[in-house]
């Protein structure tokens, strides 16, 4: 063990480890909801026949139906593909500022 694991209670190789894992679950949440995207839309343009005739009769409604259908996967998966890129972000940029204090005070 180095001096500098033994003055600290984390370990580097930890947060390294749980930023990766964070990137790779942002990636995998952000794929699965374009694939989910991409099934309603496919059930969709399938289907349109029934599904015209099930709309609303006013524009506006129509709009609202949709959107409610499509923006459901995305805005759940972009959503969790920030916040977990901006955990991982987090992560490094404290340890950028915990680095850069340490090389500090060995001068």
């Amino acid at each position: 063990m180095s001096e500098n694991e033994v003055t600290t209670f984390h370990n580097e190789n930890a947060i390294f480890r749980i930023a990766m894992w964070s990137n790779i679950v942002a990636w995998a949440a952000l794929v699965l909801s374009l694939v989910l995207f991409g099934n309603t839309m496919y059930s969709i343009i399938k289907n349109w026949a029934q599904v015209s005739q099930s709309l609303p009769a006013g524009f506006f409604e129509k709009i609202a139906a949709f959107g409610g259908i499509f923006l459901d996967p995305l805005v759940g998966g972009v959503f969790v593909f920030l916040a977990l890129r901006g955990l991982s972000q987090g992560l490094y940029l404290a340890m950028d500022f915990y680095m850069g204090d340490d090389e500090g005070e060995n001068d």
